[in-house]
């Protein structure tokens, strides 16, 4: 009798830590990506991108050029060792169901690794993501940006009177240029941002609202495309995503649906900004257009307006 409780006891302990480890397994089987060693350390020529996920209460997808590299865990953090270059970071809230995941809307922020460590958080709002943006970078040196030393300072020379400074050179606008690739909804989006910049004062606040449109993502295209030359010119204020987004909700409309004028006004106040931009895509087949006018929100005035064939 003794013997034959051993056996059963021996089998049960087995049939459980098999069970334990094939759970395990099907767990790490399921997850979009595996683990990231937090302890690697970037080397010569590369750097680290550190996804803060410590304020997340699901698990976060992340994707770099397109290929997926890391599936975060709630409240945590994983970190990303890549070469030094320009990369488009995207994320995503993931919720398990039945054994598969739902991937949330995507989020993109584009991340410049030049020998340094660059902290990617996130804004969450009911647990779904709304944007990304960088906490902080370091220098990991080695490469980076090098960090300047204080020298001890020479015994001051006689200081001459000094000469008149001629009043400075205005800044000449960045221009975006239009992308390669022909009569292009890229290139009618480059030359209707050329005719608004000409006209806008510097800066000024903007939000791009809405592209009325019956394709969603073709609109939330030209909005990013726009907001994205905005920024580079170095000369405005472009409100974020995510402020608009809580505005989307907030105001009941849609990046796709037709904004008008006055709504756009209104709209623009709410987020602080002192010009709105909005637009439409009209036409089918080889024949499209883009339009595209930038308001004042004080006066509601007309200030640029564009319209671009493609």
């Amino acid at each position: 009798m003794y013997y034959f409780d051993m056996k059963v006891s021996k089998k049960s302990f087995l049939l459980i830590f098999f069970g334990f480890m094939l759970i395990i397994g099907l767990d790490a089987q399921m997850r979009l990506a595996g683990h990231n060693n937090f302890n690697v350390s970037a080397g010569s020529g590369q750097s680290e991108i550190i996804i803060n996920a410590e304020n997340s209460d699901r698990d976060i997808a992340v994707w770099m050029n397109g290929t997926i590299v890391a599936h975060v865990t709630p409240r945590s953090r994983e970190k990303i060792i890549v070469p030094n270059g320009q990369y488009q970071l995207e994320a995503a809230d993931t919720t398990s169901r039945n054994n598969q995941w739902a991937i949330g809307t995507k989020r993109l922020i584009t991340v410049n690794a030049n020998s340094n460590s660059i902290i990617i958080g996130m804004t969450l709002r009911y647990g779904a993501l709304l944007s990304l943006s960088i906490q902080s970078t370091s220098s990991l040196g080695g490469g980076g940006v090098p960090v300047a030393t204080v020298q001890p300072n020479p015994a001051p020379a006689p200081t001459p009177a000094p000469a008149p400074t001629p009043a400075p050179a205005p800044t000449p606008a960045v221009t975006p240029r239009p992308p390669a690739g022909g009569n292009t909804i890229e290139s009618a989006v480059t030359r209707s941002v050329n005719v608004i910049i000409e006209t806008l004062p510097n800066n000024t606040t903007v939000a791009v609202l809405s592209i009325s449109t019956n394709d969603p993502d073709l609109a939330i295209f030209v909005i990013e495309e726009l907001a994205y030359y905005l920024v580079n010119t170095r000369r405005y204020r472009v409100v974020d995503r995510a402020s608009l987004d809580a505005i989307q909700r907030e105001a009941a409309f849609q990046y796709s649906g037709d904004v008008d004028d006055s709504s756009a006004v209104s709209i623009g106040k709410l987020l602080g900004a002192n010009i709105v931009i909005t637009g439409s895509i009209s036409g089918s087949g080889s024949t499209r257009r883009l339009r595209v006018k930038a308001l004042d929100v004080q006066t509601a005035e007309i200030l640029a307006m564009a319209s671009e064939a493609y």
